[in-house]
């Protein structure tokens, strides 16, 4: 019953969130002092723009998703 209640909350989270996944943990020290290793993140999809400062979450590679800062933006 507990491990069903869990799927489904996760489930729920991909749901809200628009992301498959929705829950990440800062693996490395390279975001301090914002987020130290083992902080975890809730994630949400945003439709703007990407701008400095903000923190984005991307894949690369299959299952590990990682956590940067934008310090700068280029446009093509």
């Amino acid at each position: 019953m507990i491990v069903s209640l869990a799927l489904m909350m996760w489930k729920g989270l991909i749901c809200i969130t628009g992301s498959k996944s929705p829950v990440v943990v800062v693996l490395s020290g390279s975001m301090e002092p914002g987020f130290q290793r083992g902080d975890i993140l809730f994630l949400y999809m945003n439709k703007d723009p990407i701008r400095t400062g903000q923190i984005v979450v991307f894949n690369d590679g299959p299952d590990i998703p990682i956590v940067h800062r934008v310090i700068e933006v280029r446009s093509c």
